[in-house]
């Protein structure tokens, strides 16, 4: 396991919501959503009622991805 995943799995827990993911990727939470409309949004994600839940070893994976390709 990454320190990035333990890192947020302490903090926000197995799931992680849109709220908190706009914030740790400084994106406007209206950009979120459309990023998840247009197919755009490579992190697995669930639709719970009207809710998103991102599990969080996908967003770390995610990060752990995307930075090393710019490394």
């Amino acid at each position: 396991m990454s320190d990035l995943n333990v890192i947020l799995l302490e903090r926000y827990g197995p799931f992680m919501d849109l709220n908190e993911l706009s914030c740790v990727l400084r994106i406007k939470k209206a950009s979120m959503y459309q990023k998840i409309y247009n197919g755009q949004l490579d992190i697995e994600h669930v639709k719970m009622g009207k809710k998103y839940l991102f599990p969080t070893h996908s967003v770390a994976a995610y990060f752990n991805d995307n930075l090393s390709r710019c490394a």
